[in-house]
């Protein structure tokens, strides 16, 4: 797990980007009747202060880097673990909830099934994931190769996404999923997400043209970037 991708201002941007979409799909879990939430990877804490507030009661904040960890504490308890691994008793939680981490657990269904396990009866797992696999590109830049390519040796899986579904109903959940669209013109800070990424020599390059064919639209629909996010909503019966 990576609790420094992205780094603290592009993980808020990120969180804003997906205010709307996460919103649904924690309305559709019940978010406000839920009294035991747990977030995994809460990274900088971005959606801990929202899950507080949402939540009818408490909420743990967990992740594998202790500072990440200790980010969330002013809104949380924090927890110091591995999602692979949690440190809790069966039947802790009512929602358990993850944006953007799933995709960074290797191997993910370590993950899934442990959540069934910390899940009560009629519990939920929240995920929000990307699938970069299905990037759309107008004109094409060349950024989707350069995504996978750069998210594979990052140690991510940029396909997590349309994985998520498969796995939570093989570990026992009745599964919800909606694919979420984000209706946002290109703009270069995207670009600064893929530039975090350990990127070659010419995917670098490839990068900053495409930032300048970006700056050059200047916020117009003359450039699509979209990526397909998965919203997950797994109920434990």
């Amino acid at each position: 797990m990576r609790a420094d991708l992205p780094g603290r201002r592009l993980s808020s941007a990120l969180a804003e980007w997906l205010r709307g979409p996460r919103s649904r799909a924690l309305r559709r879990a019940r978010i406000g009747f839920r009294r035991r939430v747990l977030e995994l990877g809460c990274g900088h804490a971005d959606v801990t202060p929202e899950l507080a507030r949402r939540a009818a009661g408490d909420v743990v904040a967990l992740d594998i880097d202790p500072g990440a960890a200790a980010a969330a504490s002013e809104h949380a308890t924090a927890v110091c673990a591995d999602a692979r691994s949690l440190p809790f008793a069966a039947a802790s939680f009512d929602l358990i909830f993850a944006q953007t981490t799933l995709m960074w657990i290797d191997p993910v269904e370590a993950a899934i099934e442990e959540a069934a396990c910390a899940l009560d009866t009629g519990g939920a797992l929240v995920a929000l994931e990307p699938d970069f696999g299905g990037m759309i590109e107008e004109p094409d830049l060349g950024l989707r190769v350069i995504w996978l390519d750069a998210l594979e040796r990052a140690g991510a899986d940029p396909l997590a996404g349309r994985r998520l579904p498969g796995l939570a109903e093989a570990a026992g959940f009745d599964v919800w999923v909606e694919l979420a669209h984000i209706p946002r013109q290109a703009e270069p800070a995207a670009l600064d997400l893929l530039a975090e990424l350990p990127l070659t020599a010419l995917q670098g390059r490839r990068v900053e043209e495409a930032r300048e064919i970006i700056a050059r639209a200047d916020g117009s629909w003359q450039v699509l970037l979209h990526v397909p996010w998965v919203l997950l909503v797994a109920t434990l019966s």
